[in-house]
């Protein structure tokens, strides 16, 4: 019987082929979307769950609070931290740190000189110093080296096969020496390529110079650290007793600072969507676009399957014979909702092999399109051949043939025979109001994407178009010399000499860090003679005397920099033997800093030339103070998805300067750049000539906007795709039940334009009826999405109707495309039809 019942399913199949192909090609398109969508979704949950354990592992952020509120987290922490917990917890199975050598330098000169050939160097910036104890917290399996002791000796270095390859070729690495910014470090361990779906991200791993590196700094949270919890132990408890115990440590911090320390255990697996932190080893993916990606998908499929209920309800009329039929020839009720929910099964059936056709296609671009390695994770995790990967996906097939197949066989199987038989079958008007409302909630979900995709593009835009503040066009950063000595002043005097004879330069700056890049964090700037409940956080900046004008960033109050205003530091602590001391001579009195408006309206100043000559005291790994001699503007040191920042100034020395800024005039960059490199290299030989352009760089920051844009609009475009699929069929059936309608009409005189109406009148309503449903998701979407923004567009009018004016234009142009052929037909033919 089920053979006989797939055969009349197969020929009905056939026999209407243009709805079969609309209703296919629609399940199609919405299966394979939706099943890249949930790849997508599925990997980017699947982060850092391969470690074993991994349940147990948790990393140790810092957060600082005042009278119980958080004012900033950092996912870094004390290099003391480890140690101490260690020495006290056993509840701590072990415990690691990593600390990424971009805390001092953008990036670390890697050199290996083989025997008999000319050095090989590269700049590194995933360059990482980590305990013994990070290979074993980590399944990063070796290919080459001893796991339990490669890390355990000081300058040692493990790297990923990758990075060896680069250096060594197929040749062997272990044993080898190479040099890291001019110090020998001993290659121990080749580790297999770290896997895509981990937040851990580095090339290289050293072991910390000395051993137990760190164990008395209580200052510096730049140091990731991870711990694994002993099985059993309740983390929240063990959270609040490391509180517990670490308040002696910080009670200088909350006695003179007037601020507490709070340690949280965050979940290793929750890093990579629920974790947005200062400090992040790798910007990290976004758990509202995984969920927003998602919830496109659950639209998109809703409009198929409406589109599916919509076809097989309006030609339910054709089959209404048939019911009858089978019914006196003895078929019962659930016979026929039985053979009307196979003509599903196998429409879905079909659907679904062409989808996964379709999915292993697009892959690669859905990849690139979301930035995300979707097929490389499922590759590497072999998550396909799991069984629980495929529940749901089976799942939502099995309810998809539900949802659309029984309610038009309920609808079939309760014709009756008689009235059928005798002609009397008329419409439902339940089934075209059914109809009709399924139709306007698909317009309803249009409008709502559509509103959205033209607010995301008009955000980024807007982003990209705004004043930053500080010239950016043809500003070229090249990176400073990595190789320190007490030559350096000279190199630098003796490059700006040579860029100072290329008419093609106009401005030379140094500074530690460029826009589009976090600054340091300092805590308590505070005025002389004020208490630390006066206190105000700022970021830092080290520059010369030539960074504001190179940037053209205004002074508003005050005078620049001058060679007398180097800020004089003491040399840092042992524990900062990572970053190379400073030689020079300490003089705090002599200190002077420049801020901007910004921190000179939290300290207190209404205008900025109140603050001139005033003296603050500061926190880095000690307390400092500096006058100050000038207030800038207000610039946006990141993107305007954050506020202005509060920044101080120094004048820093060489060493403190890995960025150099060139503004550029010249329309010839190629030979700008190659004049460039020659002085770069005549000034430091050896050092690799590594570059960007700022503007470039700086709107990296809005790459998962962009992304998120570009993923958007192309489901926006699927969904209003499917949604034409579904208003094709629906206006080839209608028009097909009309056709001695429009001849009478067309015999009575009737224009054109009146016949083309009665088949736009109801989508001209529907759309009505729509968007008025759509426009407070529109306007609670859209206000919502754009508060999350420091910096946004108003809600624009064209927000708002654009999207119902867009869709009533497809959707008429639809119509008309179809309506026209038959109100331009001669009458005769369509007056003869039965």
């Amino acid at each position: 019987m089920l053979r006989s019942y797939f055969l009349v399913a197969w020929r009905n199949l056939l026999r209407n082929k243009v709805f079969s192909v609309i209703n296919i090609t629609g399940l199609t398109t919405g299966m394979a979307a939706v099943s890249l969508i949930y790849l997508y979704v599925y990997t980017e949950h699947s982060f850092d769950s391969f470690h074993s354990n991994s349940e147990r592992i948790y990393r140790l952020p810092i957060s600082y609070e005042q009278n119980g509120v958080a004012y900033r987290a950092g996912a870094g922490n004390h290099p003391a931290l480890a140690p101490a917990l260690k020495a006290n917890f056993p509840e701590i199975e072990t415990i690691a740190r990593l600390s990424s050598s971009t805390i001092s330098v953008p990036a670390t000169t890697v050199s290996y000189e083989p025997a008999g050939g000319s050095a090989i160097n590269f700049d590194e910036t995933k360059l990482f110093y980590g305990d013994p104890e990070v290979l074993d917290i980590f399944d990063f399996p070796l290919v080459e080296g001893d796991k339990t002791n490669c890390l355990k000796e000081p300058f040692s270095l493990v790297m990923t096969r990758k990075t060896a390859t680069k250096y060594f070729g197929a040749a062997s690495g272990v044993g080898k020496t190479v040099r890291l910014n001019g110090v020998a470090y001993t290659v121990t361990g080749v580790l297999k390529d770290l896997p895509p779906n981990t937040h851990v991200n580095f090339d290289l791993l050293a072991s910390y110079p000395v051993r137990n590196f760190g164990a008395e700094f209580w200052a510096w949270p730049e140091f990731l650290t991870y711990v694994r919890l002993a099985p059993g132990v309740d983390p929240r408890t063990l959270e609040k007793k490391f509180n517990a115990f670490l308040k002696p440590y910080f009670a200088r911090q909350k006695s003179e600072y007037g601020y507490g320390t709070v340690i949280d255990l965050q979940p290793i697996t929750e890093i990579h969507l629920k974790s947005n932190l200062e400090d992040e080893m790798v910007g990290n993916g976004s758990e509202r676009t995984v969920y927003f990606v998602g919830l496109l998908g659950i639209f998109i499929l809703a409009i198929a399957w409406i589109n599916y209920i919509n076809l097989s309800t309006a030609k339910s009329i054709d089959r209404a014979k048939e019911v009858g039929m089978r019914k006196v020839s003895g078929a019962t009720r659930g016979q026929l909702i039985l053979q009307f929910l196979l003509d599903a099964v196998l429409i879905n059936i079909v659907a679904a092999l062409l989808a996964i056709a379709l999915v292993m296609m697009l892959l690669p671009a859905f990849e690139q399109l979301t930035g995300s390695p979707t097929g490389s994770i499922l590759i590497a995790t072999n998550e396909l051949l799991n069984p629980s990967f495929w529940i749901l996906p089976v799942a939502v097939l099995l309810t998809g043939v539900m949802v659309v197949g029984l309610y038009p066989s309920l609808l079939l199987s309760s014709f009756r025979p008689v009235s059928v038989l005798k002609g009397k079958f008329t419409k439902s008007a339940t089934g075209i109001i059914l109809r009709r409302g399924l139709v306007g909630f698909q317009y309803a979900l249009s409008i709502v994407l559509i509103a959205g995709t033209l607010t995301i593009s008009r955000q980024i835009d807007f982003m990209q178009q705004q004043d930053l503040g500080y010239h950016s066009e043809k500003m070229l950063i090249v990176k400073g010399p990595s190789n320190v000595d007490s030559t350096l002043a000279g190199r630098f005097m003796h490059f700006k000499d040579l860029q100072s004879k290329l008419p093609a330069v106009v401005k030379m700056a140094r500074s530690t860090n460029v826009p589009g890049r976090t600054l340091p964090y300092v805590n308590a700037v505070r005025l002389f003679g004020h208490g630390m409940l006066d206190r105000v956080s700022a970021y830092t900046q080290t520059v010369d005397d030539q960074f504001f004008s190179t940037y053209e960033i205004p002074l508003l109050a005050g005078r620049n920099f001058t060679e007398d205003d180097r800020f004089s530091f003491p040399n840092l602590p042992n524990a900062s033997s990572l970053i190379p001391p400073l030689d020079r001579t300490f003089r705090p009195e002599k200190n002077k800093i420049i801020i901007n408006e910004l921190l000179a309206k939290n300290l207190g100043f209404e205008n900025p030339e109140d603050a001139i000559h005033q003296r603050v005291r500061f926190s880095l790994w000690d307390e400092f103070t500096g006058e100050i001699i000038g207030v800038v503007k207000n610039y946006h040191q990141t993107s305007l998805k954050e506020s202005y920042d509060p920044i101080l100034f120094f004048f820093g020395s060489y060493e403190q300067w890995p960025s150099i800024s060139l503004r550029i005039s010249s329309n010839n960059l190629p030979a700008t750049l190659d004049k460039i490199k020659s002085n770069y290299a005549t000034a430091f030989p050896g050092n690799p000539f590594d570059y960007f352009f700022l503007d470039d760089y700086f709107n990296q920051q809005y790459a998962p906007e962009h992304q998120f844009q570009q993923v958007f609009s192309v489901l926006t475009t699927l969904a209003i795709i499917i949604s034409c699929l579904g208003l094709v069929g629906l206006g080839i059936f209608s028009v097909s039940q009309r056709i001695k309608e429009i001849g009478i009409r067309k015999v009575l005189g009737a224009s054109l334009y009146s016949i083309l109406s009665l088949f736009t009148r109801d989508s001209m309503k529907l759309v009505g009826i729509a968007y008025g449903l759509a426009l407070p998701l529109v306007w609670l979407g859209v206000r919502w999405w754009l508060e999350t923004f420091a910096f946004h567009i108003d809600m624009e009018w064209i927000i708002f109707l654009a999207p119902p004016v867009l869709l009533l234009l497809i959707s008429l142009a639809v119509i008309t495309a179809i309506t026209l052929k038959t109100a331009l037909a001669n009458p005769v033919g369509s007056l003869r039809s039965e």
